[in-house]
């Protein structure tokens, strides 16, 4: 049987399961409602990242995460000198809760950060974050209607006319930086918590998977669009596997790559090396090449080559993964490439502007690491790189037009960030 157990900050993204000593949180409190507990939860890339997904970063990420958002209009920042390959700490976030903080890049090169009841702004010229407008309760949700908005954990996305669109366990909502509000979006067909979503070519969004259960609704297959300019969810083709906690790509012909994940819809569980490939023209599914080990919780990102690099996760009896592989579309198969110095997941993943890949925090075994490390596409190695100031489990990445990555959260609270400088 699978370990249960949670990691350090809550429920990992993209899965039920949760580490030693951490409560569960609020997106699972209707399942203990019973005990009168109202606590938060937190919720795979493509990506993913993501840019995990993310992991959202530069397109190609999603612990779930994936090629996500339109990149910024603004000019680049200067960069700065004497801080390659080293963490700074920013300005606090001034989001008070530990939980999912889900970072999305805007047009004009500010970071909306959205976590559990609130959103910021991070304005990368002043170093600060400030409050923007607050997610609405869901009244829809006939258990707790009053409940702050908490993102699942799948990738906040930026779509094509500049809004952000994010999920929560049923229901979706959509920034408008215009405005600073927050509106409700859908309702979802299905749950997607522990899915993904991917931002396909004509603008509209693919949310995959989730919520693997012994329930029909919770099938872990079932894949819904969303249109920006309805506001709607529809039901496309389904997934052949049910799964969650694997991740999503969009690849550079448009097509979606679906990779790994789990199931729990049985008592041992089972995680894939399976990999599947949708395509936006016909809406369906098929299967690819499978990966060399079966993983969940790993990221994945685009490369500028066109091929997917999927690091690290967790194998079929729980051991945290070092390896990595790579993925190209061409020929539909997945070969190995070189291992991450440090075995981790749950991590988040960057896309660098020069074409390399950061790898940060994550878990190792039963604690999360400040750890990161550098991808060298041309070189198929992996490279330590600068520490974070703090241990981050599931944080999220996303890379600046100055060329260098904001890391949000976990497992501190309140929830902090870091910028790395490449």
């Amino acid at each position: 049987m699978r370990d249960m157990q949670a990691a350090p900050g809550g429920l990992r993204r993209g899965s039920r399961r949760r580490a030693p000593g951490i409560a569960a949180s609020s997106r699972w409190a209707r399942w203990f409602s019973g005990l009168g507990l109202a606590i938060a939860v937190v919720g795979c890339s493509s990506a993913v990242a993501t840019h995990s997904l993310a992991s959202t970063s530069a397109p190609g990420v999603t612990p779930g995460r994936s090629e996500t958002s339109p990149k910024p209009t603004v000019a680049p920042l200067p960069k700065p000198t004497g801080r390659s390959g080293t963490f700074t700490a920013t300005a606090p976030t001034n989001l008070p809760a530990q939980g999912p903080a889900e970072p999305a890049l805007l047009k004009n090169g500010k970071v909306l950060v959205v976590g559990e009841g609130a959103a910021v702004l991070y304005d990368p010229i002043t170093g600060q974050f400030r409050s923007t407008g607050v997610p609405a309760p869901n009244p829809g949700d006939s258990d707790f209607p009053g409940m702050g908005f908490e993102p699942n954990g799948n990738e906040t996305l930026l779509l094509g006319d500049g809004r952000v669109l994010t999920l929560g366990t049923w229901d979706a909502e959509v920034y408008d930086p215009s405005t600073g509000g927050f509106s409700l979006a859908g309702p979802e067909t299905s749950s997607h918590d522990g899915g993904a979503v991917v931002l396909l070519l004509d603008g509209r969004v693919l949310a995959i998977g989730g919520s693997v259960d012994d329930v029909a609704e919770f099938s872990g297959a079932k894949v819904d669009i969303y249109d920006p300019t309805t506001g709607k969810f529809t039901r496309t083709g389904s997934m052949k596997t049910g799964r969650d906690s694997f991740t999503a790509t969009r690849v550079r012909d448009g097509r979606v790559l679906v990779a790994g994940g789990e199931t729990q819809d049985t008592d041992a569980g089972q995680v894939y090396s399976s990999a599947e490939i949708y395509d936006p023209a016909t809406g369906k599914w098929s299967l690819t090449g499978s990966m060399t080990t079966p993983r969940d919780e790993a990221t994945a990102t685009l490369l500028d080559n066109g091929k997917v690099l999927v690091t690290g996760g967790e194998d079929d009896d729980g051991n945290i993964l070092a390896s990595a592989e790579l993925y190209d579309p061409t020929t539909g198969k997945f070969t190995k490439t070189g291992s991450m110095s440090i075995a981790r997941s749950r991590q988040t993943a960057a896309l660098l502007r020069d074409g390399r890949v950061l790898i940060a925090g994550g878990s190792t075994a039963d604690d999360p690491t400040d750890t990161a490390e550098i991808y060298d596409p041309s070189l198929g190695t992996f490279s330590q790189t600068g520490s974070m100031t703090v241990a981050r489990w599931i944080p999220s990445a996303v890379t600046l037009p100055d060329s260098s990555v904001l890391v949000v959260g976990s497992a501190d609270t309140p929830i902090s960030a870091d910028l790395y400088w490449p």
